[in-house]
């Protein structure tokens, strides 16, 4: 008969750490040695993850009065949040977050790591963005890295973000106008609206909401200019400045190269959703822009 030593529970320890299993129970009392191996076990499949999205081990509850112990894995409070963003609020919220924090050598801005960036990345492009734009089609990761290219600029270029949570349950309407279903508005109040200088009662604008209603990200200053720059991004909404000069007639320009110009001067030519179509970053021009010529610098 073969008889098993601490060795062997050394060596299951490490098995279960490294085959993926939630839990490890020892057989006897616990030794530091087997703690110590399923731990190594469960850092062994953590490889491609950035340590504050690494798995931590700790004990299930109290030892038994014999000494055994069940050890499990857990996920880490970062890998849990990400796990359960499921909306715009909600990634701004960990985005925000996550960036105070020094994530190895970034200074407190912890998204400046492509490591962090790289992680991070398919979870933000899964979520579509919601901004001032109706038909908004960038996704949450392309905000952010947006942002990212917009220096110490309080607020980014084109359609703005807004807080999906002070709309929730109501009906879009428009940019910033929407419609609260929990507010009774009668037939001649709806009528009443379309004069001038009459509000409906049961239309929100978001703009008139704190902060404009505007979901902020963080302002990464020059050390987000020079990340992206370090990654290898390319700036499509800065691109867009040239491909508005060549090909916008020139009675347009100053309009919407500086977007405070007022509108009533173009003769209504110009739409404010037009302009923001135009001056926004749209992905589907990375081609073109990318056609004119070399953009190595």
């Amino acid at each position: 008969m073969v008889s098993f030593t601490d060795r062997d529970d050394v060596r299951g320890a490490y098995i279960a750490g490294s085959s993926g299993s939630s839990e490890y129970t020892s057989s006897g009392p616990i030794t530091p040695a087997e703690t110590q191996a399923f731990t190594a076990g469960v850092q062994s499949t953590q490889q491609n993850k950035p340590q504050i999205f690494q798995d931590t081990v700790e004990a299930a509850g109290a030892p038994t009065d014999d000494g055994v112990l069940t050890l499990k894995r857990s996920k880490s409070l970062a890998q849990q949040q990400l796990d359960n963003i499921q909306n715009q609020d909600q990634a701004f919220e960990f985005i925000n977050t996550l960036n105070q924090l020094d994530t190895g050598g970034t200074g407190g801005m912890g998204i400046l790591n492509p490591n962090i960036l790289g992680y991070i990345k398919d979870p933000l492009v899964g979520l579509g963005a919601f901004t001032t734009d109706m038909d908004e089609s960038r996704n949450v990761y392309q905000l952010l890295i947006n942002k990212m290219f917009q220096g110490d600029n309080e607020r980014m270029r084109g359609a703005l973000p807004l807080n999906q949570s002070a709309v929730q349950g109501m009906r879009r309407l428009g940019r910033n106008l929407f419609r609260d279903p929990n507010v009774d508005v009668s037939f001649g109040q709806n009528l009443m609206s379309l004069l001038p200088g009459v509000v409906n009662p049961g239309v929100v604008n978001i703009m008139d909401m704190p902060g404009g209603g505007i979901a902020e990200l963080p302002e990464f200053g020059q050390a987000g200019l020079d990340f992206t720059k370090e990654q290898g991004f390319k700036d499509y909404g800065g691109g867009l400045d040239a491909l508005v000069k060549a090909f916008t007639p020139a009675k347009y320009l100053d309009f919407i190269l500086n977007p405070a110009k007022d509108a009533l001067s173009m003769g209504g030519d110009l739409t404010s959703a037009t302009l923001e179509k135009i001056t926004e970053p749209v992905d589907a021009l990375a081609e073109l822009i990318d056609s004119i010529g070399d953009d190595n610098e």
